[in-house]
């Protein structure tokens, strides 16, 4: 059964505006986090929004489209990235997933809309868009055997080149598309030809025995906004085990020069199953061994002279960024679950090792200068089992080869374990003198494996480097001896999640420790950047007992920090979401501003960069307690926007017209991705889609990649 969804907001919630229990056009946080008790839903009252949404169609063209990634170009251009597996594709083993299911390949397809043509051409039916070209071009490939089905059908077989994840940004006219594949045919980059494999696989005993491929990085680019890709360029061998990739970059429409950055990270003995924080089975790169590093890549664009495409893009040979392999060799345990293609045990001696491992890199590009941030266990023989958060800047085509340049420098409270690191950039133009050039804000506390934290954030004022946070940091904070970090003097980052509901002007909560409160929780850390004015936002619960109890749930909170005439503050933190239904959380929320203007602005209006305009769409799933073994259901997509810099948001919509279970709709929908035009009056958007009633192989339910676009009707423009 469908919840239906028409231009006006009905929440399911049973209470109007997401449970906020005020009735307004515009909604502002009608308080803290509290509410009413869990009902079953009722009827609600109709909100009128001027945000509308287009009827949603799958983009993908079978039954496996899967995390699908979008981006506009500066032309209006829509470019969707998803994975998807051909009707006839062979069977891989979903380590995450715990099931085999069909082999994917990567995926894109684009659109630009036309109100001038006849007939109009809106990208709102799929007829608009161009067929599917297939980057990866690896799912009915193989490089490798292995006993990959384990105990359920023992002996060698051909592992097909499934691919993880499509990862997208765009520089100007420049997209470049990177992904982990199983397909790994090249065992000697540096060397002319494709040569033999060097592709390596670890054992999971906890999965019958299977021994599943290391997976290496990819990527495929194109010069004219998607409408032409390059072949897939491999970037590793598969001798260590990468993911985690992305990739950055920056482009100056005057000289049609640029710069691309790529990073991942590899681990020699394998990608480990979880017991990491975090929700998940694991095999997602948070749990490393000793020895996982950080690898980078970079590359020059010259659009300059169309007559000599070879300046294009020069890609420069990858370099492991950080130091965590100082020429060690051996296993991190007794038992060597490491195979060759043969199906033999790789030699110990061949395999590298280290004490400490990076993880979850993020990557940005400022001008010409790179920007790198991760976690790094601490690399303390035990002493510790927490991580650092280092940072690097550097320029872009010559990463750091000293001691101190490739340890990064430790941002983090070192006493207390941090990670998921993400950041926020902009031109030293864009930000003014002085101002915010960077906003790194990332998890810590003392706790690990789920357990309570905060979220925490210094900002780059007047420049990139360390030397420019604030708070400040250690002069000396780039250093790989645990002895030596766990000693910095570093001041406290600022705590922008503590006590989030009864924080007041006079108690802003910046200064606490992040047990202070140590019951609640924050998580899903976003934000957005414009000159002086810097947003943050959160998933946050009260209490984590309460939470698995049902007595409280996650929602989305906001802050803001502006910066202006030389001097900033933070303001309060406010609930947004206001979800009151305790058996709902916000799950995978995404806060974006609009895009800079283009060379069209004035002359067309809607290419004019209106910064007022903030979106934010959020994801909701079941609340249910940690040890379900299948974690709680995915549910539905919804958004709403603002229009006066995130003071006031519109009463949102549900953007997806699958709800989940909850709502007796074998349909959910998650993990939305929305980009807007300059001016912010339409938006764009793809998710995961399933329909739970629907198998394409036994036990892997049918998946779509999904997209709708809509508009704020409010906005008057074309």
């Amino acid at each position: 059964m469908k919840v239906q969804r028409s231009g006006f907001w009905t929440s399911p919630w049973g209470k109007s505006a997401l449970g906020m229990g005020c009735v307004l056009p515009l909604l502002t946080a009608c308080g803290g986090g509290g509410g009413d008790a869990a009902v079953a839903p009722v009827v609600p009252p109709v909100i009128v929004s001027p945000l509308a949404v287009n009827t949603p169609f799958a983009l993908s063209d079978f039954g496996s489209g899967d995390k699908p990634k979008i981006q506009r170009a500066g032309d209006g251009t829509l470019v969707v990235a998803y994975g998807d597996a051909p009707d006839n594709a062979r069977l891989v083993y979903d380590v995450k997933a715990q099931v085999e299911r069909p082999a994917r390949d990567i995926y894109v397809k684009t659109c630009k809309p036309d109100l001038a043509a006849v007939p109009a051409k809106t990208c709102d039916v799929l007829a608009d868009w161009s067929l599917a070209k297939n980057i990866s071009l690896s799912s009915a490939e193989s490089s490798i055997n292995t006993e990959w089905r384990g105990t359920v059908a023992p002996g060698l077989q051909a592992y097909a080149g499934d691919i993880d994840k499509p990862n997208i940004k765009t520089s100007g006219p420049v997209m470049v598309l990177t992904w982990v594949s199983k397909y790994c045919p090249d065992g000697d980059l540096a060397t002319a030809g494709v040569q033999a494999p060097v592709q390596r696989a670890i054992r999971y005993l906890e999965r019958d025995s299977r021994i599943i491929p290391f997976s290496c990085t990819w990527m495929a680019r194109s010069t004219n906004s998607g409408a032409v890709w390059s072949g897939p360029v491999q970037l590793s061998t598969g001798e260590r085990d990468a993911i985690q990739d992305a990739s950055s970059g920056s482009f100056n429409a005057d000289t049609k020069l640029g710069q691309i950055n790529i990073s991942w990270q590899e681990d020699p003995q394998g990608l480990q199953l979880g017991d990491g924080d975090g929700p998940g089975d694991g095999a997602s790169g948070a749990n490393v061994n000793g020895g996982t590093d950080v690898w980078y890549a970079s590359a020059t664009v010259d659009l300059s002279v169309p007559a000599t495409p070879a300046d294009d893009f020069v890609l420069a040979p990858a370099v492991r960024l950080t130091d965590n392999w100082q020429g060690l060799y051996g296993l991190s345990g007794a038992v060597n679950p490491i195979f060759d293609g043969l199906g033999a045990n790789v030699d110990p001696g061949s395999i590298e090792k280290g004490q400490a491992g990076a993880a979850r890199p993020n990557i940005g590009m400022v001008g010409s200068t790179a920007i790198v941030a991760y976690e790094e266990t601490k690399g303390s023989e035990g002493l510790d089992e927490g991580k650092f958060v280092r940072y690097h800047a550097f320029p872009f085509a010559t990463p750091p080869a000293t001691a101190a340049g490739k340890a990064g420098c430790v941002i983090s409270n070192p006493l207390k374990n941090a990670r998921r690191v993400r950041f926020l950039t902009q031109s030293a133009l864009d930000a003014g003198p002085g101002g915010i050039q960077i906003a790194v804000f990332w998890k810590e506390g003392i706790y690990d494996k789920g357990g309570p934290s905060d979220i925490v954030v210094r900002r780059g004022m007047g420049g990139l480097q360390p030397a420019n946070m604030v708070p400040s940091v250690d002069a000396a904070c780039a250093t790989s001896d645990y002895t030596t970090a766990i000693g910095l003097s570093s001041l406290p980052g600022e705590n922008i999640s503590s006590r989030a509901p009864s924080l007041t002007v006079a108690d802003n909560g910046l200064s606490d420790g992040t047990e202070v409160n140590f019951t609640e929780n924050a998580l899903a850390h976003r934000g957005v950047l414009r000159g002086g004015d810097l947003w943050i936002g959160y998933s946050y619960t009260t209490d984590l007992v309460k939470l698995w109890a049902q007595l409280d749930n996650y929602n989305f909170w906001l802050r803001k920090y502006t910066f202006a005439a030389g001097t900033g503050s933070w303001d309060l933190p406010r609930n947004v979401t206001n979800i009151t239904d305790k058996r709902i959380n916000v799950r995978e929320p995404r806060i974006f501003g609009t895009p800079k203007s283009t060379t069209a602005c004035p002359t067309d209006p809607t290419q004019c960069q209106n910064t007022n305009v903030i979106y934010l769409a959020w994801g909701t799933q079941e609340n249910v307690s940690p040890f379900v073994p299948d974690g709680g259901a995915d549910l539905g997509i919804y958004i709403t926007a603002s229009t006066d810099g995130a003071q006031t948001f519109f009463a949102p919509i549900r953007y997806s017209v699958a709800a989940g279970r909850l709502f007796q709709d074998d349909e959910s929908a998650y993990e939305s991705q929305v980009v807007t035009r300059p001016d912010g009056a339409r938006f764009y958007g793809v998710w995961n889609q399933a329909d739970a009633s629907v198998e394409v192989v036994p036990g892997v339910t049918k998946t779509v990649a999904e997209y709708a676009s809509g508009s704020i009707t409010s906005i008057v423009s074309p």
